[in-house]
């Protein structure tokens, strides 16, 4: 499937996430544990939680944050805002991105794809929570070394996939339209993150026995 494809598929079932019985909660310790390997900020802006889109000047003191994936529940941005970064969202879904905008329109949000996308920035944190599989098999590895190469020093890497033995991809309509997934298989991924320049912080089976993996990768600092 192209990601076009994915974004009209996905365009269908934004009710699945807009739905009261959503699990507004799915995620948020992976992304809390990954956002606790970051660099101590001073004092002042661990403290400060941010309910608006700091100015650019802001911006580029604490640093940026992009959400691969991001869908429409903005469920993630709080806890993103309150380690003094801002956020960026992308996808490939008008209608989810329609919601998202809605909910915070102050906020940064592009309808891309992230593997064709220019990243104009580095961040100090990315995040692709159970969306990385949509990726094609091909354009995986590419894409990884394109994100680890948009961290900053010490920045980090989280996101979710398949923790496959081998690699492969299939598509199935279980949440309705047919959607694809691929996965390059567990070892792989350490693999490519490793030669990218990554610490490999955390790896967890979150919901096993489903092959539910969580990756968090923190980007060395080179030595000069």
């Amino acid at each position: 499937m192209t990601p076009e494809e994915t974004g009209k598929a996905y365009d269908t079932i934004t009710h699945r996430w807009t739905r009261p019985e959503f699990n507004q909660k799915n995620g948020i310790t992976a992304y809390q544990k990954a956002l606790s390997f970051l660099p101590q900020a001073p004092q002042l802006e661990q403290s400060r939680v941010h309910s608006r889109a700091p100015n650019e000047g802001e911006a580029q003191d604490r640093g940026y944050a992009l959400d691969i994936g991001c869908g429409c529940t903005n469920r993630f941005v709080p806890i993103i805002e309150n380690k003094g970064l801002t956020y960026e969202g992308i996808d490939v879904s008008k209608d989810m991105l329609a919601i998202a905008k809605s909910q915070a329109p102050s906020h940064t949000f592009y309808c891309a794809d992230v593997c064709t996308f220019t990243l104009t920035k580095h961040y100090s944190f990315i995040s692709a929570w159970d969306s990385f599989w949509h990726i094609a098999l091909t354009q995986q590895e590419p894409l990884l070394k394109k994100l680890m190469n948009h961290l900053n020093d010490e920045g980090v890497l989280l996101f979710s996939c398949g923790g496959t033995g081998e690699s492969g991809e299939h598509t199935n309509k279980v949440m309705g339209p047919e959607v694809y997934y691929a996965s390059l298989g567990l070892h792989r991924y350490l693999e490519i993150l490793i030669e990218a320049g990554g610490f490999i912080r955390h790896v967890e089976f979150d919901q096993h026995p489903e092959q539910h993996t969580i990756i968090i990768v923190q980007k060395r600092i080179e030595q000069k």
